[in-house]
């Protein structure tokens, strides 16, 4: 197990920077993640980790050895593509020893270490078929034998469940969690799906514009984002505009919005009243209902749609203002709601986030 230290990485296309001094740790043996919409730099972050790429400033080191000045063959780097990049005219023997062929290891070892791989990843069976006759899933096992078979320090995957769908993802989810629990690899995935991360993730990086906006638990990025990208990115929120008043005894942010004064937490430090901020809540933050739980903020709605969703209604509120929140509520708590009634919202101080700047037009349902 190492450790994977990326300090300032620039790259540039045509002038403009796909990485822009993106800097990331990954700890020994970590599950992490890399999430961020097409276009945000997590590939190109990935082949210049790999040494497909080259970064035009930056570092990378593996447990403070130098790795950036090596060629890509001496790196040890296991990287699943997001196309999957098997040869179509080989078998999947052939496609999964031919790291160990580069390598310079005889025929008999490498038969030897592919079958052993081939069953890790539960694919022995299709040793002497070709690519085009694998299902999605097949083809994406075939892929991770032949980064886990050159025995990697990282191994990287290029959002592996993309290609796949919706129904076999659940158990592919599973299966890389096994192989991680028996490997104990150090591991990044990078993936555009929130979900997919939150649900996997040991801990998750958000990346905007080439540069890592926010490092955390999965529960601690969600619930307490950097900055209104990621409170958008990750789920819906509503954005909530407003100025700092001050701060309460306990040391939580007052904010003057439309629905009111509302009371919440910032990671950015201390806000000087007159700050101009951003408040995100959940919608499955706030209660709906005349039981207020002491110390939570609160005002008053009226509920104008309520959409079915299965274990929750999506409820669509009218606050002061004129200000629409959207709350989320789970079908046994909210049968007796009726679109029209007025009804109080209410939500923790802990559960609103306090985000200097202004980014929010009105509001943002997902």
């Amino acid at each position: 197990m190492i450790r994977v230290t990326i300090e300032s990485l620039v790259k540039r296309f045509d002038r403009v920077p796909a990485l822009d001094h993106a800097s990331l740790e990954i700890r020994p043996g970590e599950l992490a993640f890399l999430l961020g919409p097409s276009g945000s730099g997590k590939s190109t972050l990935a082949r210049i980790v790999a040494g497909l790429d080259t970064a035009e400033e930056g570092e990378i080191y593996f447990d403070g050895r130098v790795i950036h000045t090596l060629p890509a063959v001496d790196r040890k780097v296991g990287l699943v593509f997001q196309d999957d990049a098997l040869w179509p005219h080989l078998s999947v023997m052939d496609n999964v020893g031919y790291g160990l062929k580069v390598r310079g290891m005889n025929r008999r070892e490498r038969r030897g270490r592919v079958t052993e791989i081939l069953g890790t990843v539960g694919i022995d069976s299709l040793a002497e078929k070709r690519p085009a006759s694998l299902l999605p899933a097949q083809r994406l096992r075939v892929a991770l034998a032949r980064a886990l078979v050159i025995e990697p320090e990282l191994l990287i995957l290029d959002d592996p469940l993309s290609r796949l769908e919706p129904r076999a993802r659940p158990e592919f989810r599973d299966e890389l969690r096994r192989l991680h629990a028996e490997t104990e690899m150090t591991t990044l995935v990078l993936s555009s799906d929130p979900r997919e991360a939150l649900a996997m993730a040991e801990r998750l990086a958000v990346i905007d514009f080439g540069r890592v906006v926010q490092v955390g638990p999965p529960g601690e990025v969600y619930n307490r984002p950097a900055n209104a990208f990621v409170a958008r990115f990750l789920g819906p929120t509503n954005l909530i505009q407003g100025q700092v008043e001050g701060n309460d005894a306990r040391g939580d942010v007052v904010v003057r919005t439309p629905l009111g004064r509302l009371i919440g937490q910032t990671n950015a430090g201390p806000l000087a009243a007159g700050t101009p901020v951003t408040v995100a809540i959940r919608p499955e933050s706030i209660g709906l209902g005349p039981a207020v739980p002491p110390g939570s903020n609160r005002f008053a709605a009226t509920l104008e749609r309520q959409t079915f969703l299965g274990e929750v209604r999506k409820v669509d509120l009218r606050g002061p203002g004129d200000w629409p929140v959207t709350a989320l509520a789970l079908q046994a708590q909210s049968a007796g709601l009726r679109e029209g009634q007025s009804i109080t919202a209410s939500v923790p101080p802990e559960l609103v986030v306090v985000i200097p700047g202004n980014y929010a037009g009105r509001t943002d349902r997902g």
